[in-house]
């Protein structure tokens, strides 16, 4: 991270002359793929996969970047970014999970420009994880009657998450009324957001995990 951010100071001292300062923000569409493990016994093991059992969550993003003109057509947009990650959980029998996640994002974005105001990019992104907290959520029906209660616990579990993961991004812009631009991004993550020397582990309990963070962004962008 500190390399990083190293990097990015190079890149903006080099090319202030040029850079174009932009502040956006708009909906996160996140879900998470890959699966959680937990061995009992050679004979005992339970599985949660998070594309069978959980379904996307909608968030929040916002943050501000640079727009770096290496030529006309060729930019490089560093970003600092707020990103509500996370999935909500299917209701399996009377028990429904949800997961958020709140990273702080750096995202490197190199774009190039189609036509005047169209852009197409890729890029990297790297996640600083803020915090993480779980929901479970169970519904149970009174007896003789029809009445529904729900129990509502949720807990804070950023220590089984590693500090730092990352992924690739791809996406177009589209300006309008001169300063403002349509954004929408897709986020693939390509490291695991799970620490596993942090999960619990005991003689006769072994726990993995092995799960991805995904994301839809659109919103809005205003350019300075």
């Amino acid at each position: 991270m500190k390399k990083t951010l190293l990097l990015l100071t190079v890149i903006l001292g080099a090319n202030i002359a040029t850079a174009q300062l932009k502040i956006k923000a708009g909906t996160n569409i996140s879900s998470i793929t890959g699966s959680t493990n937990v061995s009992v016994s050679p004979n005992k093991n339970y599985t949660f996969d998070f594309s069978e059992r959980t379904k996307s969550k909608t968030g929040f993003y916002a943050g501000l970047g640079y727009e770096l003109f290496i030529t006309d057509n060729f930019i490089v947009t560093p970003e600092l970014i707020y990103n509500q990650m996370g999935a909500n959980g299917k209701i399996v029998q009377n028990q429904k999970s949800t997961f958020k996640q709140n990273y702080l994002s750096l995202p490197i974005f190199f774009e190039y420009k189609l036509i005047d105001n169209l852009r197409f990019g890729l890029g990297l992104q790297i996640n600083q994880l803020i915090n993480s907290k779980s929901k479970q959520e169970i519904v149970s029906t009174m007896p003789f009657t029809e009445e529904e209660i729900t129990e509502n616990t949720e807990s804070k579990n950023s220590e089984f998450f590693k500090k730092t993961n990352y992924g690739l991004t791809a996406g177009a812009s589209y300006t309008f009324l001169k300063n403002f631009s349509i954004e929408a991004r897709y986020y693939f993550g390509i490291s695991n957001i799970y620490n596993e020397d942090k999960l619990p582990k005991t003689e006769n309990v072994i726990s993995t995990a092995n799960a991805k963070n995904q994301a839809i962004q659109i919103g809005l962008a205003y350019k300075f």
